[in-house]
């Protein structure tokens, strides 16, 4: 259940001990403090203006004049930490997709937003896992390589602490030099695969998957050897199969598609468009959205995600703003290591660069270096159901 009070110049007095989370609005920016950071909500009347102040238990409270304020929520349900505004409305969902073979993914804590006190980043893409056919066992699986499967055998250290946050965490998964792929499932291995991937998820308690469609040989060693339940060629229409499948095994995770490769495009699958089993299509880097509404059915601007960026190498100030400007709702950074030699003077002034463009807000960066700290082990070979 959720209540709004909007606050008028003409209120007197109000005061109320908070139990849940609050999210406070002024000047079109969201901050939300949870049940544990409030010690109370007061409207006081002054000389000039109705002030409204919320006290916090550790630092100053929070004071803005009633003229700059919209609305107070008062929620039942967890603090929304990673919704950040601009232009009053919800602006773009940040992710961050890493190389965990060098990268620690507990780096994003260090990330935030100066005025509104969001996270930049709302989701992390752990690249990665692959997609692998087992001959010996006849089945398609979930292959973690050495680096991969340590962050999710240590879950509570690696990824709980972003969850709490409010920080998405998803797995990446990628083909691997073998004859199997995300585009050459027929149904039935398609219904298996997503399953798979649903238990995945559920096993380590994360919000998603992120199909890209590189690196499989398709079909090699696998014609002619009597293996059934791979199409003769790739396609488009298994490759929307398998995504459109996995929505339905995963619910209300997030299916999120790398416009590249086979998933260049997508088509309706059952009598549904891909904007209907598709949460997210992040493009290639540099790239627009052109062709979406014909190449995606169905999808809207606020499922695309454009301009992505290669933190590593040249970006368009002028499209990173077009993402606001035209309403685009995601952004996908890749390849962000704080603990790169040329960090704190080349590539985090491009960070500092998409929070004013994209949140007219100054970010915010914990000096805590979160290295490679795990030992790499044997690779999980076993098939996953």
């Amino acid at each position: 259940m959720k209540r709004s009070i909007t606050l008028l110049l003409s209120v007197f007095a109000f005061m109320v001990t908070v139990a849940q989370s609050v999210d406070v609005y002024h000047s079109g920016i969201l901050s939300s403090f949870s049940s544990d950071e409030i010690s109370d909500i007061s409207l006081k009347a002054t000389d000039t203006s109705t002030e409204l102040q919320v006290g916090k238990l550790a630092g100053n409270p929070l004071t803005v004049k009633a003229d700059d304020v919209r609305s107070i929520e008062f929620s039942d349900g967890p603090v929304d930490a990673s919704t950040k505004y601009a232009d009053d409305e919800p602006a773009q969902v940040v992710f961050s997709c890493i190389e965990v073979n060098n990268t620690n993914p507990l780096q994003h804590l260090n990330f935030t937003l100066e005025k509104s006190n969001k996270n930049f980043f709302d989701a992390v893409i752990l690249f990665s896992s692959n997609i692998n056919f087992s001959k010996k066992e006849d089945v398609v699986y979930i292959h973690n390589n050495e680096n991969v499967q340590p962050i999710l055998n240590n879950w509570e250290h690696y990824i709980k602490p972003l969850k709490d946050r409010g920080i998405k965490v998803l797995l990446s998964i990628l083909g691997n030099h073998d004859g199997s792929g995300l585009a050459n499932l027929d149904e039935d291995r398609a219904k298996l695969f997503a399953q798979a991937i649903a238990d995945t998820l559920d096993k380590y308690d994360l919000d998603g998957v992120f199909f890209d469609d590189e690196y499989s040989d398709y079909n090699k060693g696998l014609k002619g050897q009597g293996y059934s339940g791979f199409l003769e060629s790739a396609s488009v229409e298994a490759a929307s199969r398998l995504a459109y499948e996995t929505k339905k095994a995963i619910g209300d995770k997030w299916l999120v598609l790398y416009k590249y490769g086979i998933y260049n495009m997508a088509v309706s699958i059952d009598g549904k468009k891909p904007g209907e089993y598709v949460d997210f299509v992040l493009t290639d880097y540099n790239q627009g959205a052109a062709g979406f509404g014909t190449q995606y059915p169905g999808v809207t601007n606020d499922q695309i995600g454009c301009y992505s960026v290669n933190i590593n190498g040249y970006y368009n100030k002028s499209n990173v703003k077009k993402l606001r400007t035209q309403k685009y709702g995601a952004f996908m950074i890749y390849n962000l290591d704080q603990t790169s030699y040329d960090f704190s003077y080349n590539k985090v002034i491009t960070l500092e660069d998409f929070a004013s463009f994209l949140f007219d807000d100054e970010l915010k960066v914990e000096d805590t270096l979160y290295y490679k700290d795990w030992t790499p082990i044997e690779e999980l070979r076993e098939p996953n159901r």
